[in-house]
Order: C-alpha cells, then sequence, then structure tokens
C-alpha cells in the first residue's frame, strides 16, 4: 500500500528497546487498512531489534516511515519529533506496546470531522498484559468530556484516570496539539498537557472498545520508580541537579495550566479545585515520598550519579 503525498492521518510509534512488543503494535496498524494514514517508528537509540523490526515494516509498506536517532534524547524529545515530523491534519501517539483494533483510526477520524469544536476523539480502552492476557478496562464506560463546562473535562479526566486520551490512543487535530506545545519535557507530562487541552475545548468519545493497552514490568514508570533523579532524567536526560521533587513539579504545572487558561476567573479557580480534590488529595503519598526519595539519595551521596535511559517500550 502506498501513502498520498498528504495524508489525512499520521500515527506516531516511538520507541526505546521495544523489540518484544513491537511486531504486534505495527502489525495492528498495519491492518487498520488505510491508504491515507502514514505511520512514523521513532526509534531513540535502541540496541536490541527495534529498528530491525521496524525497517522490515518500512521495506514491506510505503506508509511506514523509520526516524533514527544517535543516542538516547529522553522521552518528550522522541515523543515531539513525530509530531513535528507529521504531515497530516490528524495525529495519534500509538505507544510501542500497545495495540489499535480494527477500526480505531477511522472511527476516531470521523468523530473528529463530524464535531469540528473537538479536538481529540477517543475509544475505550482495554487492558492487557505482556502475554495478551486481559486483565481490565479503563474507567471509560460513557466518559463525559463533551458539551460539559472546562472545570468538569478536567475533573472527569482526572477522577476516572482518563490519561490514555492524550497519549495511547486519542487521535487530536495536528494543528491543535502543536500549539499546545506537544509533550511537556517533564515526569507526568501528558497529564498536564491533559489539563491544558481540557481547558480549552470538546473531547469526544466513540463508543467502542477499539485500543488495547498493555501492562508489563518493563514500562517507564515501573522501571524509573524508584531513584529519584533517573525518574526525572528519563523525561530530561540533562538534568544535573542533586535533588528532583517530580511529584511536586506536575502538581505546580497541572494549577498553572488551569489558572493561566484563556476562560473567566471562576472557571480557572473551579479547574484548579478539581485538580486539587480529585489528583493532589487523593494521591497525598506521593508528596512525602518525594522528599523521602532526595534524603535517601543524598544520605548515599549519590548527588548526580550517571543517566541511563529507560529500558521500557514506549520511551
Amino acid at each position: 500500500m502506498g501513502v498520498p503525498d498528504s495524508p489525512l492521518l499520521t500515527v506516531g510509534v516511538p520507541v526505546y528497546q521495544g523489540a518484544r512488543f513491537l511486531e504486534r503494535t505495527l502489525a495492528a496498524l498495519r491492518d487498520q487498512e488505510l491508504d491515507d494514514v502514514e505511520v512514523l517508528v521513532a526509534d531513540n537509540a535502541s540496541t536490541d531489534a527495534t529498528v530491525a523490526i521496524a525497517e522490515r515494516f518500512v521495506a514491506a509498506d510505503a506508509r511506514f516511515r523509520l526516524l533514527r536517532s544517535d543516542r538516547n534524547r529522553g522521552v518528550p524529545w522522541n515523543w515531539n519529533r513525530v509530531l513535528a515530523a507529521a504531515r497530516a491534519p490528524y495525529f495519534m501517539w500509538n505507544g510501542a506496546d500497545d495495540v489499535v483494533r480494527p477500526g480505531h483510526l477511522a472511527a476516531c477520524r470521523v468523530a473528529l470531522a463530524e464535531r469540528p469544536e473537538a479536538t481529540i476523539a477517543f475509544s475505550g480502552v482495554d487492558l492487557v498484559d505482556a502475554e495478551d492476557r486481559p486483565v481490565g478496562r479503563m474507567d471509560d464506560t460513557a466518559l463525559d468530556l463533551d458539551g460539559v463546562s472546562p472545570a468538569e473535562r478536567v475533573r472527569t479526566f482526572l477522577a476516572r484516570h482518563a490519561y490514555q486520551v492524550i497519549g495511547f490512543g486519542g487521535v487530536h487535530r495536528t494543528a491543535t496539539l502543536r500549539r499546545m506545545g506537544g509533550l511537556p519535557g517533564y515526569y507526568g507530562g501528558d497529564i498536564a498537557l491533559g489539563v491544558k487541552m481540557a481547558m480549552r475545548a470538546p473531547w469526544v468519545q466513540v463508543p467502542e472498545r477499539l485500543f488495547v493497552s498493555r501492562r508489563h514490568d518493563a514500562q517507564t514508570n515501573k522501571v524509573q520508580g524508584g531513584d529519584v533523579l533517573d525518574q526525572v532524567r528519563t523525561y530530561d536526560p540533562g538534568f544535573r541537579r542533586p535533588v528532583a521533587f517530580p511529584q511536586w513539579s506536575l502538581l505546580r504545572h497541572m494549577l498553572a495550566e488551569c489558572l493561566t487558561a484563556p476562560v473567566d476567573a471562576a472557571e480557572r479557580a473551579r479547574a484548579a479545585d478539581a485538580v486539587v480534590r480529585e489528583w493532589a488529595l487523593p494521591n497525598w503519598r506521593f508528596y512525602p515520598y518525594d522528599v523521602k526519595r532526595n534524603v535517601v539519595r543524598l544520605a548515599r551521596g549519590r548527588y548526580v550519579g550517571a543517566y541511563a535511559p529507560s529500558t521500557a517500550g514506549e520511551v
């Protein structure tokens, strides 16, 4: 199948050391049976078979392209370069370990075409393990992010843990996502980006469950969950301060997105209240945990340390 000069939808697949699942991910995109789609596989200097797998798809299908890197530049850089390279008016990030079901891209694209005021379309998400066994589903049945106020979108986004809308299966208007700045360069940036976008425009849900998100032990949030600087450097490899507070930083960014949004003051205040009630209070243990991890690091004399990139498939 050949890709047109002006594809209608771009799928970006950022990947680092993703050979374990990449074949399944790319095969599902290939089988969407849309000839006006381009798939950009962005390798972040993998040393496993990631590149070889991607090259096989590129050789067999003109809709696929491979972007290489000589070194790992972190999660946001890799995710944002596929957004920058996208040629289509619609765009989706597809984690290198996640799978689209037949019809996902077409259904989301139609939903956006029918709702010009909406900026994101998404379907229901099922969860599987490393062996493709079902392990649950997102709390996204009848997820109402359309026809409600910006603050209510923020509240629902956080209360229902609908983070997949942004980075895993949500189809965006490319121009809007670029105006929002793409994926922020800090830990949890996808959640802050969700708050930012929720404050500005409605999102529309496709009722079918057409996206599969994988849960496995090599994911970024699990691999880098112990050492606070390793966690931050997965997103910003150049970070060299002796301490880091990623959870505090994320909360600050989320509140800032609410309080600087182009809506009236009362709506901004309601949105900030939603962040406190639906994020900060339920996750209050995050904040002393950040402090504890820094104390432990400093007590051990681990001030800077060498940066070792995550082994997670979606970096």
